[in-house]
């Protein structure tokens, strides 16, 4: 049996809200780094996934990659596209944001929703999009979880 190494982030958040209501939440973050050497692995990683978050860096990374990983993880899993989140990370030595304001999803990704991320520079915002991402997947897994 073969393993691979992937890096899970497991926490809780407290910090969302929903319907009026805070709401705790156990998450786990699979990063399987943008790399295909995890792909015999992928299977164990989508199964019983929620959402999906895929960063990738505008200055660097073609709109195009992530098309491998949005068939084979949003596509392939049957998952609502209301359940995707994409960052353009940036890096703070960055001060040209012209990668970001050029970066054009493919068609078949068209209307997913795009946040720029710079940790550093504007961690707040990256913060409150990421909880209204999982308040957003949070309230779909409670209603599929009560029907």
């Amino acid at each position: 049996m073969q393993f691979c190494r992937v890096r899970i982030v497991e926490f809780e958040s407290n910090e969302l809200e929903l319907n009026g209501e805070r709401v705790d939440a156990e998450i786990e973050l699979w990063d399987c780094s943008g790399d295909r050497h995890y792909e015999k692995c992928w299977p164990a990683i989508r199964r019983d996934t929620h959402g999906v978050i895929l960063v990738c860096r505008p200055d660097k990374d073609d709109a195009q990659s992530l098309l491998l990983w949005y068939t084979e993880f949003v596509e392939r899993a049957g998952m609502n596209p209301v359940h995707v989140l994409i960052l353009l990370h940036q890096t703070s030595e960055m001060t040209n944001d012209g990668p970001i304001a050029d970066f054009r999803l493919p068609p078949a990704m068209c209307g997913l929703p795009m946040v720029p991320s710079n940790i550093d520079q504007d961690g707040e915002n990256l913060r409150l999009e990421f909880n209204s991402f999982l308040c957003k997947v949070i309230a779909d897994a409670k209603f599929r979880h009560t029907s």
